[in-house]
C-alpha cells in the first residue's frame, strides 16, 4: 500500500442517470486507500437521494443554500474538504477501470518530481459503447507549457491525478470561467512535470442530454491565454497562433449558429493572425472536396 493517502473529488448536477456506474466504478477500484467526496451542485432531479444511497461510504457536500455554482466551485470546495496528498476528479458522468487509481499512484511514488498524472482516455456514449480514444499512438508529454497551452491536449479532469501540494502553490480553480481545467493544467504544467500513462484507465462520456458550454468557454479561453502570458514567457508568436485558433472556434460556432456575419468576422481574424495555418487549412479542404 503506498503512503499516499488519496481523495477522489466528483462534482455532479443532475446526475441521475449516471452517477451510480460513476460511484461505482470507483468502489471497483483495486486501490483501496481512499476517500470519495461528492459535491451536489444543487440538482433538481433524483440525484441527491441516490447519493444519499451511498452513505457513509462516500461524504456528500453542497453549496450554501443548494446553490448551483458550476464545476468549478465544486471541484475547489471538494479540494477544500478533502484530506488526501493526491487528489483524483471524476465527472459526474464518466467511468474508472478498475487499475486507473493504482496505476497513477504507482508513478507519483516512483517520481517525486511529478506533479500530474493523466492517461488516455476512450470516448463512451450514453450506452457505454466505445466512440474513439482521445489520443493517438505517438502521443506523448512533452513537458512543454507551450504546447499545453496551443493544443489543450488534457480534455477531461477524470483522467488526472494531482499532488495536493500544487494547489497549495498556486491556489484552487477559477470559478468565474467555463476553462478552469485548461487554466489550471497551465498554471501546474508552469510549475511541475506532468506524466502521460497511454493506458486507457478513464472513459469519458458524450451524451444527448450534456450540458454543453456554448460560445461562453471559447470566450473564456481569451481569459486563459490573457492571464497565462502574464505568468510565463509564452512570446508573442504563440499567443497569435493561440489567438487564431480561438477565434477559429467562435467562427464554427457562429456559423453552425447561423451568425453568419459574427462568422466571417472570426474567420477573418483567425486567418490574419496565423496565415500559414489558414492557407494549409484550406488546401486541404480543398483535397476533401
Amino acid at each position: 500500500m503506498s503512503k499516499n493517502r488519496l481523495s477522489v473529488i466528483i462534482p455532479c448536477y443532475n446526475s441521475a442517470k449516471f452517477i451510480r456506474k460513476t460511484i461505482n466504478s470507483v468502489f471497483g477500484q483495486t486501490y483501496k486507500d481512499y476517500e470519495i467526496l461528492v459535491i451536489d451542485d444543487g440538482s433538481t432531479d433524483e440525484t441527491r437521494n441516490i447519493l444519499g444511497s451511498y452513505l457513509p461510504n462516500i461524504k456528500i457536500l453542497t453549496h450554501p443554500n443548494n446553490s448551483n455554482l458550476g464545476v468549478g466551485a465544486s471541484m475547489n470546495l471538494g479540494v477544500r474538504e478533502s484530506k488526501g496528498d493526491l487528489i483524483a476528479f471524476l465527472d459526474h458522468d464518466d467511468l474508472w477501470y478498475p487499475s486507473k487509481l493504482s496505476e497513477q499512484v504507482k508513478i507519483f511514488d516512483k517520481y517525486p518530481d511529478v506533479g500530474l498524472v493523466y492517461t488516455n482516455v476512450p470516448v463512451i456514449d450514453e450506452n457505454d459503447n466505445k466512440l474513439f480514444e482521445i489520443y493517438t499512438n505517438t502521443f506523448c508529454e512533452l513537458n512543454k507549457p507551450e504546447e499545453l497551452l496551443l493544443k489543450c491536449y488534457i480534455m477531461t479532469v477524470s483522467s488526472a491525478m494531482v499532488r495536493r501540494t500544487l494547489f497549495e502553490e498556486i491556489g484552487l480553480f477559477r470559478a468565474d470561467i467555463q476553462s478552469a481545467d485548461h487554466d489550471m493544467w497551465l498554471r501546474m504544467i508552469e510549475r511541475t512535470r506532468f506524466f502521460y500513462l497511454p493506458k486507457c484507465l478513464a472513459s469519458h462520456r458524450k451524451h444527448p442530454s450534456q450540458l454543453t458550454s456554448g460560445r461562453k468557454i471559447w470566450e473564456d479561453e481569451f481569459v486563459t491565454l490573457r492571464e497565462a502570458c502574464k505568468r510565463y514567457p509564452y512570446g508573442l508568436n504563440l499567443k497569435r497562433k493561440r489567438l487564431a485558433v480561438l477565434y477559429y472556434h467562435l467562427a464554427e460556432y457562429d456559423s453552425r449558429h447561423n451568425d453568419y456575419f459574427r462568422s466571417l468576422k472570426n474567420y477573418f481574424l483567425a486567418g490574419m493572425l496565423d496565415p500559414f495555418r489558414a492557407v494549409d487549412f484550406i488546401l486541404n479542404k480543398i483535397k476533401v472536396l
